[in-house]
């Protein structure tokens, strides 16, 4: 009994591990997550020092349509992003917090300048009553 027994569970764990990374592809209901304003992950930035340093994020939260179970990413409007540039001593540099627009979802900064070459660390951050969620990206400064 316990051979039969044992290359049953054995395929029933391999399965299992095997089907993993399905079942884990979806988030969470309720998860959000912060991109470009084209909906990718955001990108490393490098510019010339002393030029203008124009910005732009999107917060989408994830949700599962209950009419037809659909699950979809929903770009958010009217909410508050925060951004914070950081030296590579960490020390805050720039910061700016710029509410997603009502009709493109992008949250848009002042503009600003670094004037010192080096790489710098962007945190773009959402703290509102959604889930909490922040990307993080390079600014490089030549």
């Amino acid at each position: 009994m316990k051979v039969k027994f044992l290359p049953i569970v054995l395929i029933t764990l391999i399965a299992v591990c095997g089907l993993q990374p399905l079942f884990a592809a979806d988030p969470p209901p309720g998860d959000t997550k912060i991109t470009a304003k084209n909906g990718q992950p955001l990108q490393d930035i490098t510019v010339k020092a002393g030029s203008e340093i124009e910005l732009q994020a999107r917060l989408y939260y994830y949700m599962v349509e209950s009419r037809y179970g659909t699950h979809l990413w929903v770009p958010e409007l009217l909410r508050y992003l925060y951004f914070d540039v950081y030296d590579s001593s960490h020390n805050l540099v720039w910061s700016d917090r710029a509410i997603t627009n009502l009709f493109t979802a992008n949250a848009t900064p002042h503009t600003f300048t670094l004037n010192k070459k080096g790489t710098y660390t962007l945190i773009v951050k959402h703290e509102g009553n959604l889930k909490h969620c922040q990307s993080t990206t390079k600014i490089y400064v030549e």
